[in-house]
């Protein structure tokens, strides 16, 4: 009797699984479930979220909507037919606008989850979005304001995560099929780490003026174990490339080799510069390093418009010069590389300008662009969130950077702690990035060398040192403050809403036609 009685013990186990099981889950030091890690969905719901047959390179699919249909209101499911008739016009994704929530978590594309005591940020390798999730209680500074990704807001509820996810603009779609919601939307995710490897994704949308009633969503996230990093997929960039819109410049562009003509390089000019002293009482996370993290906003001195210093030139403004090194504040340009920059100055190459196309600033270039960033430090890195929607993520385990033969916009980078200084390697660039608009030069040959300092709980000191044997003689070093505000980022669409190009390709066409008749 006994064994028997213990038999249906275990039984009853297996079909209900106590509370204290769920602690076979990894969790963070904090309790919660421990999500970090690199996932991609295990769905073909980003083609179509209800049941498809298979057309020409899509595959079939199953519905992940719960009851199988979306609940649509008449006129809106005539409306979601009309997309689909022309998704190939229609659909924002074919233009490389970003996808929008929940659309984004079901592509194809791995992404990559971090977790701190405030915050989720999820990175995605489709064209550096990301999602920055407030998980502490924050309330919006800016509600109202509309964003292609949502604004989003999380708390656990025991060992789920959800987010509320508001302030969607009315522009995405849901799929590739056309199904659509309104900006009045509320979607509500749920992420529950069923265990080590598999997150259960659900999203319920509440859209009043679309449906006649919520409805979910869900389907499986699964851990790529054995991708080490995101690498990159510049849709629109890509797609430039692809039909001749951007064009490669191939002095500088990877693999161009160094100019037989050029000085050597010397590897030994550059000065030793002392870093600035960090206060005793720096707030300090609990491993001891300097708390670094929150809002901030760079004083470059218009280095977006010359690293030099320099007066007023043409439409640009002046520039006060953040060159450290040389002590003489001028760049250490080959002199082909300096007829380059004087060149980028003329009106008809502000098309090429890689910002001009709304494309990420690389680095250094990132950090003043006129646009702030988000520094968060969860376990094992440290993370920069661009406002202008492009990100970075330092790992500090001391791995290796990728191979040669894998190049980036924003470079591949590797960061340690030197006592109180966050220093940041990184190679790995493909060579694409301008330095700034006024078209200082760069190469896919450059490694950066970055230190963060800081000298207050309020402000970081921020350098970079370039070494770069193509476009330079020697390394130089721009140097200048990150300041901290309580502030939260908003999201800049570049592309969503780039009427500008159009006029810069008119000015180079116009020049290129007069050089023809010329000739």
């Amino acid at each position: 009797m006994t064994i028997r009685l213990f038999s249906l013990a275990l039984a009853l186990l297996g079909c209900f699984p106590l509370a204290g099981m769920a602690q076979d889950i990894p969790r963070s030091a904090n309790g919660t479930p421990d999500m970090q890690g690199i996932w991609q969905a295990q769905t073909q719901s980003a083609v179509n979220l209800e049941d498809h047959v298979a057309r020409v390179d899509v595959h079939a699919g199953q519905s992940v909507v719960a009851g199988g249909s979306i609940p649509y209101q008449d006129w809106a499911l005539a409306r979601r037919q009309e997309n689909f008739a022309n998704r190939g016009e229609l659909d924002p994704l074919n233009k490389c606008f970003l996808p929008g929530t929940p659309r984004i978590m079901a592509m194809p594309w791995p992404f990559q989850i971090f977790q701190t005591d405030k915050h989720v940020a999820i990175t995605f390798e489709w064209t550096q979005v990301y999602r920055l999730i407030y998980t502490a209680g924050q309330e919006p500074l800016y509600p109202g304001f509309e964003h292609w990704m949502g604004d989003s807001r999380g708390r656990w509820e025991g060992d789920t995560l959800v987010v509320e996810i508001r302030d969607l603009n009315d522009r995405t779609w849901m799929d590739a099929a056309g199904n659509f919601h309104s900006a009045a939307a509320v979607i509500t995710e749920r992420y529950t780490l069923q265990n080590a490897n598999t997150i259960r994704y659900q999203a319920t949308i509440d859209d009043p003026e679309v449906f006649t009633e919520p409805w979910t969503i869900s389907y499986p996230l699964a851990r790529q174990s054995e991708l080490t990093r995101l690498l990159e997929y510049q849709c629109q960039a890509e797609v430039e490339e692809a039909n001749g819109e951007f064009e490669p410049e191939e002095n500088l562009w990877y693999p161009a080799p160094v100019p037989e003509e050029n000085f050597p390089f010397d590897t030994q000019a550059s000065t030793s510069l002392r870093l600035p002293d960090v206060p005793a009482d720096i707030e300090r996370r609990n491993g001891g390093n300097p708390d670094i993290s929150g809002y901030f906003m760079s004083s470059p001195s218009g280095a977006n418009y010359g690293l030099e210093k320099r007066e007023n030139f043409d439409i640009f403004p002046p520039a006060g010069g953040v060159v450290v090194d040389p002590i003489d504040g001028v760049l250490p340009y080959q002199t082909w590389a300096r007829q380059e920059m004087l060149e980028r100055r003329e009106p008809w190459r502000g098309y090429d300008d890689p910002t001009a196309h709304c494309f990420v600033a690389g680095i250094p270039r990132s950090h003043y662009v006129p646009s702030p960033f988000y520094i968060l430090q969860p376990p094992g890195y440290v993370i920069i969130l661009h406002e202008r929607m492009s990100y970075r993520v330092i790992p500090l385990d001391g791995r290796e950077h990728l191979p040669d033969s894998i190049r980036l916009w924003m470079g591949d980078a590797v960061g340690h702690w030197e006592g109180d200084t966050l220093v940041v390697e990184s190679s790995n660039y493909n060579g694409k990035a301008w330095l700034n608009e006024l078209g200082d030069v760069t190469s896919h040959a450059q490694t950066v060398v970055e230190t963060y300092t800081p000298v207050s709980d309020n402000q970081i000191i921020y350098r970079a040192t370039v070494s770069d044997p193509i476009a330079y003689s020697r390394p130089w070093t721009i140097e200048m403050p990150l300041n901290q505000a309580q502030e939260e980022l908003l999201e800049v669409a570049c592309l969503e809403d780039n009427n500008d190009l159009p006029h810069l390709k008119d000015v180079r066409d116009e020049h290129r036609a007069s050089l023809n008749q010329e000739n």
